[in-house]
């Protein structure tokens, strides 16, 4: 049950990389030329997901990356209450063993 935390904390890791490559495209949208920067999520080997840096094709779009900034958002709510889920759910398995 306690691997749901470290699944649930890979999840919001990987959101602040993609954030920070969005903010980067944001703030160079006028700059030419500048690599476009992606974040490439794959499996993690213990479970969860792992990803890295990657320069992308093309200009950055303005509103593609608006509403990667706005989805990103709304993810990270989601998963701040899936962890409160699993907060609450062990303290009450714990306050039952007691």
């Amino acid at each position: 049950m306690l691997g749901n935390i470290a699944i649930i904390s890979s999840g919001l890791t990987l959101d602040q990389q993609r954030l920070e490559a969005s903010a980067h495209n944001t703030a160079n949208l006028n700059t030419r030329p500048s690599a476009v920067l992606r974040s490439e999520a794959r499996e993690g080997v213990q479970g969860g997901v792992e990803g890295g840096m990657v320069a992308g094709e093309g200009p950055a779009d303005p509103v593609v990356e608006s509403v990667e900034q706005i989805t990103l958002s709304h993810q990270a709510t989601a998963l701040k209450k899936t962890l409160q889920t699993q907060s609450d759910m062990v303290g009450q398995l714990l306050a039952l063993e007691a």
